[in-house]
């Protein structure tokens, strides 16, 4: 169990003000059976017309409408976060985990991912969670941590072909080996132990349970992260989502901060 203290900042400038703007934010960490969350504040500007809710992966989200000229729009969440109150995160029967057992279009594998795949061979009896940590050694000793050799858009099998990316791509890689070995495992979002930007891990599904796996640093400890969101890939956990009316170009900033109580 580890007390920590977190923040994170996502901030966008404009080069012209913009207005109706409708954005979505994912940027608030969860409070589940590993992690409690206290003394969090959130701060959303423009704070026009704000609301929240859930959406169908159970991702906390915050919804806002800002009709009036503005050329900054800026996130922040800080709080504190207790973690490693438990091994794994309770998901019921397999079939409620089914959706996260399907490849989509940033997972799906070519024949170098395939090929890859190929490679493994598992004992009699092994579980879900010892396969996907065999793949997950295996894909840390194959592929480098080099960023800006990809982007947002890069799938697992452009990134397994250049041999290096980050974590994104450790994460979608990693998701699709547990898939093609019928693991569901689901694409996390949250916050690392020190500073820099967000990061991105897996959760495998193990006999009713979900279990954290880092594949950019299977050193690290589970308690070490903060989880914000959850889905089958990126797209179902990005932070910031919206459209607005203007011509105006953006710069974007993210800072995160997570350091020991």
């Amino acid at each position: 169990m580890k007390e920590l203290s977190f923040y994170y900042m996502l901030r966008i400038r404009f080069s012209a003000p913009v207005t109706n703007h409708r954005f979505t934010v994912r940027c608030v960490p969860q409070d589940n059976e590993c992690q409690k969350i206290r003394k969090q504040k959130i701060r959303i500007f423009p704070r026009k017309s704000l609301s929240d809710s859930r959406d169908s992966f159970g991702n906390y989200c915050i919804f806002g409408h800002c009709s009036d000229p503005h050329e900054l729009f800026q996130a922040e969440v800080k709080g504190e976060a207790v973690t490693g109150l438990a091994d794994a995160q309770y998901a019921g029967p397999e079939h409620k985990a089914g959706r996260f057992r399907y490849q989509t279009d940033y997972t799906r594998p070519g024949e170098k991912l395939t090929a890859f795949f190929r490679e493994f061979s598992f004992s009699p009896g092994s579980t879900s969670l010892e396969k996907a940590r065999k793949m997950m050694e295996a894909l840390y000793g194959r592929f480098s941590y080099v960023p800006g050799v990809t982007d947002i858009t890069t799938t697992a099998e452009e990134a397994f072909a250049l041999g290096k990316g980050v974590c994104q791509d450790y994460a979608h890689i990693f998701l699709s080996l547990c898939r093609m070995e019928g693991i569901p495992a689901r694409y996390v979002v949250g916050m690392l132990l020190g500073e820099g930007a967000s990061h991105a891990w897996v959760e495998v599904y193990d006999r009713e349970y979900w279990y954290a796996l880092d594949p950019t640093n299977p050193w690290s400890k589970e308690e070490d992260h903060i989880k914000i969101s959850g889905g089958r890939d990126y797209s179902d956990c990005v932070i910031n989502q919206g459209i607005m009316s203007g011509q105006a170009r953006q710069t974007q900033e993210v800072e995160v901060c997570v350091r020991p109580i």
